[in-house]
């Protein structure tokens, strides 16, 4: 088999319900026992932070607290998917994906640009597969300073060819082909001599007799060995008549989606489900072409999820739909039920190929989710300078760095970011009526009860009515303080929630 140009396929009717039975179907899991799901109020804060980076708002918690129809998930799954703060945060997702090296200082300056680039993308509804043959098939010499393209791939990676081939390979593939740019690995299915082979894509074609120009080829540094470009699955390239380097890279991008073993695919829904689920289907992230990773039930799940994926024509939106309207997705974090423990395992003993998720996993804020979180609470817009155009690093991309976390699973907070949570100056503003928009309005209506206002509180800031005992608990601290103004008892009871686990966690 030769790689030429490959041909767009016609897409197939993939639904999200079909994404979101095929995983329920896997997973085991329906929708019988309600006990095992989290309440409306979790669900409505899980979706809004995976979906729109923020926690909800405390109209968009009265709305859907007070819809009683059985379509209400699914509506706001609708809602939070069509609007701008969405685009923004799955902008950030990705390119978080893609370029982890633009969370460094060294190349921070990346982000902005390339984010731009994949909002206009994303609201575009442009089509993953799509999207990797734009960034990997850039043409580096027509990018103008102002314009919104994804040249910062290139330049978070020094435009090295053995940079972008490590890159590229583990950031669309799944692939950790790094570890054999110096040696051939004893336990790695790839070798030096395929490592640089993919790095020689990413160098200029050399020009040969007649003045035509012909495959390059890379030297190892330090050595006098050169390699051609040739594909991991060793199959015969068809150079073309005219080679270039968009051309030369664009066989590597065209067997990326050729490819048996469907790697574009399944490495972007592995990515998509760590991020709705906590933990990847398959762990680690980066490393699918493992051996060990080829059969068992989450092979059997990540593959099916991936043809499903493709038939839909690579649809990012149909994706995305599909794994939030699941019941998967809508678990409690809570522990389960006795009986449902015992229904798993005795499942488990019965079908050694079963795969079961019982609970939701509790994850970290990333540092845009708890920035972005901190301002809706404070019924503040979220700033997004970033995402606009600016030349100077905003507030919310300052804080962001100080709270990166790199998975969010296994997020711990260090002391530091822990202190600035409690003690910061941008975290002292939204306790009082002049940074907080939500204090100001409770302060400035009389005709609220104290219990209202409280009440109100808990909403913002945790997306969830108090319950009676944390009523009374505020009503008894502010009593046992008479001295202390109404703002400062507000302003109090603000910082003590967005300083409480439950507002540090997508849970």
């Amino acid at each position: 088999m030769a790689i030429t140009a490959v041909n767009t396929c016609r897409a197939e009717e993939i639904t999200p319900t079909q994404i979101s039975r095929l995983i329920d179907q896997r997973l085991g899991i329906d929708n019988i026992d309600q006990s095992r799901f989290a309440t409306d109020a979790a669900f409505l804060r899980r979706v809004t932070l995976d979906l729109a980076g923020r926690i909800p708002t405390i109209v968009e918690v009265h709305d859907y607290l007070g819809n009683t129809s059985e379509s209400r998930r699914n509506e706001a799954i609708n809602r939070l998917m069509h609007s701008g703060v969405h685009y923004r945060n799955m902008a950030t997702f990705w390119r978080r994906s893609w370029v982890p090296q633009a969370d460094t200082p060294e190349f921070d300056s990346v982000t902005d640009n390339f984010e731009r680039w994949l909002v206009h993308r994303l609201q575009q509804g442009t089509r993953y597969d799509n999207l990797v043959v734009e960034i990997l098939t850039l043409d580096q010499s027509g990018v103008s300073p102002d314009s919104i393209t994804p040249v910062g791939f290139y330049d978070a990676n020094l435009s090295k060819p053995e940079n972008l081939a490590a890159s590229s390979t583990r950031a669309f593939l799944g692939i950790n082909l790094d570890c054999a740019q110096c040696h051939d690995h004893p336990f790695s299915r790839w070798t030096r001599e395929q490592f640089w082979q993919t790095a020689a894509f990413f160098a200029p074609p050399e020009m040969g007799k007649e003045d035509r120009p012909q495959p390059p080829k890379v030297r190892i540094p330090d050595t006098k060995l050169e390699f051609e470009p040739a594909l991991l699955s060793k199959t015969e390239i068809k150079w073309p008549r005219q080679l270039d380097s968009v051309s030369l890279r664009l066989i590597l991008v065209d067997w990326m989606k050729a490819n048996q073993e469907q790697l574009l695919a399944k490495n972007a829904v592995n990515r998509l489900w760590a991020h709705f689920f906590g933990e990847a289907i398959i762990e680690p992230i980066d490393d699918l072409s493992r051996d060990e990773f080829q059969t068992g039930p989450r092979a059997k799940l990540l593959s099916v999820l991936s043809q499903a994926f493709i038939d839909s024509g690579y649809n990012l939106e149909t994706l995305i739909e599909g794994i939030a309207g699941s019941h998967a997705y809508r678990l409690s974090t809570a522990p389960p039920t006795a009986t449902v423990a015992k229904t798993v395992s005795g499942e488990d003993k019965k079908n050694d190929a079963a795969l079961h998720i019982v609970k939701s996993t509790v994850r970290g804020l990333t540092g845009e989710q708890l920035y972005d979180s901190l301002q809706t609470a404070a019924g503040l817009p979220s700033e997004r300078h970033d995402v606009r155009g600016g030349s100077e690093r905003s507030q919310r991309s300052e804080f962001s760095t100080q709270f990166h976390i790199q998975r969010a699973h296994s997020a711990e907070r260090s002391i530091t970011q822990s202190l600035t949570l409690m003690n910061g100056t941008f975290v002292n503003e939204l306790t009082s009526k002049e940074g907080n928009l939500m204090l100001a309005s409770l302060l400035s209506s009389p005709f609220m009860t104290s219990a209202e206002q409280t009440d109100t509180v808990f909403i913002a800031v945790l997306g969830r009515h108090a319950k009676p005992a944390e009523l009374l608990a505020v009503e008894r601290s502010f009593k046992s303080h008479p001295d202390t103004s109404r703002e400062q008892h507000l302003g109090n009871l603000f910082w003590a929630l967005i300083n409480s686990s439950e507002f540090n966690t997508n849970h």
